[in-house]
C-alpha cells in the first residue's frame, strides 16, 4: 500500500511540476481552441456531461479509438516546442503510444507494467492539455466556475449515480485509460487518482500566476498538491474502498483561493501585465488572452 501511495504521489507531483516549468519556457503552438471565455467554460461543462455517457454506450473499439487520437495530439503539441523537428517529435509520440497499447496487450491491462507506462504518458498529457488552456488564455476566474461547478457534478455522478464507477470499469482495461493508478497489493483492489482531477490541480497554479503573481501561483500548487496527498493517505491508512468525489474538496478549495487573490490583488492581469511584470525569453513570450 505504501508503494501504490508513493507511486500515484509521483506522477502527480511530476504532472503538476513539469506542466508548471513547461509554462515558463515553452508555448504550445498555434493552440486550436483560441482564446477562452465564459462561452468555453459552458462548452467544456457541457462536454464533461456529455461524454462520459458516448464512453459508455460507445462500441469499446471506437471508444480506445478516441482515447488513442486525443493522446497522440496531446502528446505532439507537447513536444513539438521541445524538439522542433517534425520526425523527432512524431518519434517520441508513437514511441509513448507504441509502449502504452503492446504493454496493454502483452502484459494485459489493469497491471503494474502496464500503469507503469500509462502514468507516464497521462502526466505528459497532462502537462500538454493545462499548457493548452492556460496558453489559450484561460483565466484564473474560468477555472474557478469550472471547478466549483464540478463539485457539484462530482457528488452526484460519484457519491449519488453509478457513472463514475461504471465508467472507470469500463476505460480501466483500455490504452490511455485516464486515470492515475497502482495496485495496492490485494487482488483487484488499486489506488488511484482520475485525469479530470489532475487537469484542475495543474492548470489552477498556471493561471493564478498568470492572473496573481508566482506568490498566487506557488501557494495554488502547494495548496492543491496537499489535498491531494492528504486525501489519498487517509484513503490508504484508513483503507477506504470506495470512490471519493475528489472535487468536492478540491473545487471549494479554488474557488476560496481565487476568492481570496482576487480581494487582495484586483483584477486579473492580462497576458502582456503578466509577461511585461515577468519578462521571459523565447517561446512563452506567445502566450495568448
Amino acid at each position: 500500500m505504501i508503494v501504490a501511495l508513493f507511486v500515484i504521489l509521483l506522477h502527480m507531483a511530476a504532472a503538476v511540476l513539469l506542466g508548471w516549468g513547461y509554462f515558463r519556457r515553452y508555448s504550445v503552438s498555434r493552440p486550436p481552441i483560441g482564446v477562452f471565455n465564459l462561452w468555453d467554460i459552458a462548452i467544456m461543462i457541457g462536454g464533461i456531461i456529455l461524454v462520459p455517457y458516448l464512453y459508455l454506450i460507445l462500441p469499446i473499439w471506437l471508444v480506445a479509438s478516441l482515447l488513442a487520437l486525443g493522446i497522440v495530439s496531446v502528446l505532439y503539441f507537447v513536444w513539438e516546442p521541445v524538439l522542433r523537428a517534425r520526425w523527432a517529435i512524431w518519434l517520441v509520440t508513437l514511441v509513448l503510444l507504441a509502449a502504452d497499447i503492446g504493454v496493454m496487450l502483452w502484459y494485459g491491462p489493469a497491471t503494474s507494467l502496464f500503469f507503469a507506462v500509462n502514468n507516464i504518458v497521462l502526466a505528459m498529457a497532462i502537462v500538454g492539455i493545462t499548457n493548452l488552456w492556460a496558453q489559450s488564455g484561460m483565466k484564473a476566474r474560468d477555472v474557478a466556475i469550472l471547478a466549483g461547478m464540478l463539485a457539484i457534478y462530482d457528488v452526484i455522478v460519484t457519491s449519488l449515480l453509478s457513472q463514475t464507477a461504471d465508467l472507470f470499469g469500463r476505460l480501466f482495461v483500455l490504452p490511455f485509460a485516464p486515470i492515475i493508478a497502482w495496485p495496492l497489493g490485494a487482488e483487484g483492489e488499486w489506488l488511484g487518482i482520475g485525469m479530470g482531477d489532475m487537469l484542475l490541480a495543474t492548470v489552477f497554479p498556471l493561471v493564478m500566476r498568470k492572473a496573481f503573481g508566482r506568490a498566487a501561483g506557488i501557494a495554488s500548487l502547494v495548496s492543491n498538491l496537499g489535498l491531494i496527498v492528504a486525501l489519498l493517505t487517509l484513503g490508504v491508512l484508513f483503507r477506504v474502498r470506495i470512490l471519493f468525489p475528489v472535487m468536492v474538496l478540491l473545487g471549494p478549495l479554488i474557488v476560496l483561493q481565487y476568492a481570496y487573490w482576487r480581494r487582495r490583488m484586483g483584477r486579473e492581469r492580462t497576458t502582456r501585465q503578466y509577461l511585461q511584470a515577468e519578462p521571459v525569453h523565447g517561446h512563452a513570450a506567445t502566450l495568448n488572452g
